[in-house]
């Protein structure tokens, strides 16, 4: 059986004659009477009684008319709903993004996805970006980004942009005596400075650790905190420094905002990806929200503040 045959026998049945049904489908008498005979076949009962002033169901043609209206009905159904699909964008998308560009990024994605995605509920999960990952295979959000250089198993990594990470302090003053000419610190001025970093299974730790590891520098570490704001918090109360990205103070008020200096011989580079589930393809909706954030991401990189932001496009 076929949608086809479906098709061909409810015609019949509503015109009660083969000529009439072909006409209405514009196709010729033979092929509307081939196909039923066919049908007929499998079903193994006769569906039309013929008769001089036409076609005419038999009991068992009422009965399975019953069942190919409902089937044709359900292709209609089906072909709607897709429609719907076709012309706006519908259902949940949610999106985990570090701490260190949940202030940069959230409000902009969100507005933004209000107006131009109305029919879609965004949820917006802040997070380690090792939690981020995590989250994924369990299905929590659809895509994340993540600070990852290589791919991990059971995710595939779309690499968005490389940025270089600084050390930030409290006041300028704070500063003297770290610089080169060109305001840049050598990681080896780091090693005893009191430092406040995120615990070792953060990303931005590991990245940090494993970089100055191969210069053979050591940092002192007196606190360690997670979340973004208390981290910065800690700089501004107590003196101490740390080592973020620019994105993390970009929105900071100018009252306050931490002082930087790029991070230099080696510099230390950090790689943004946005990481999906292997084998789990992301809605339309999903996949709109995450053109939605690289447009976003490739704005900022453009007002030219994130200056040691390097796209994957090479720009």
């Amino acid at each position: 059986m076929n949608l086809k045959q479906f098709r061909y026998f409810v015609a019949i049945s509503e015109q009660r004659s083969f000529l009439q049904a072909a006409q209405v489908l514009h196709i010729s008498q033979p092929s509307v009477s081939a196909q039923i005979k066919l049908l007929e076949e499998e079903l193994g009962v006769q569906l039309f009684e013929r008769r001089f002033d036409g076609a005419i169901l038999t009991p068992e043609g009422r009965d399975f008319l019953v069942h190919a209206r409902t089937v044709l009905d359900a292709v209609v159904a089906a072909a709607s709903s897709m429609r719907v699909h076709q012309s706006s964008e519908v259902g949940r998308v949610a999106v985990g993004i570090p701490g260190s560009l949940t202030s940069l990024l959230t409000v902009p994605l969100i507005q933004t996805v209000r107006q131009e995605m109305p029919n879609v509920q965004l949820r917006v999960v802040s997070g380690l970006s090792g939690h981020i990952a995590r989250w994924l295979p369990e299905g929590a959000i659809d895509f994340g980004l993540v600070y990852a250089s290589s791919s991990a198993p059971g995710l595939d990594l779309e690499w968005v942009l490389d940025e270089n990470l600084f050390l930030a302090a409290r006041d300028r003053c704070d500063l003297d005596g770290l610089l080169e000419a060109k305001g840049q610190v050598p990681a080896s001025r780091l090693a005893g400075l009191p430092m406040v970093l995120p615990g070792r299974e953060h990303g931005l730790r590991s990245v940090v650790e494993g970089a100055l590891d191969k210069v053979g520098v050591s940092l002192h570490v007196t606190a360690e905190v997670d979340a973004t704001e208390q981290l910065k918090e800690m700089v501004r109360r107590t003196g101490c420094f740390t080592i973020l990205s620019l994105a993390a103070i970009q929105n900071d008020p100018a009252e306050g905002r931490l002082v930087t200096a790029r991070i230099v011989k080696p510099t230390i580079d950090r790689r943004i990806s946005i990481a999906h589930t292997t084998g789990r393809p992301l809605s339309r909706a999903a996949r709109r929200v995450k053109e939605i954030l690289k447009t976003l991401i490739a704005q900022e990189l453009e007002k030219g503040w994130w200056t040691d932001g390097r796209r994957s496009d090479g720009s």
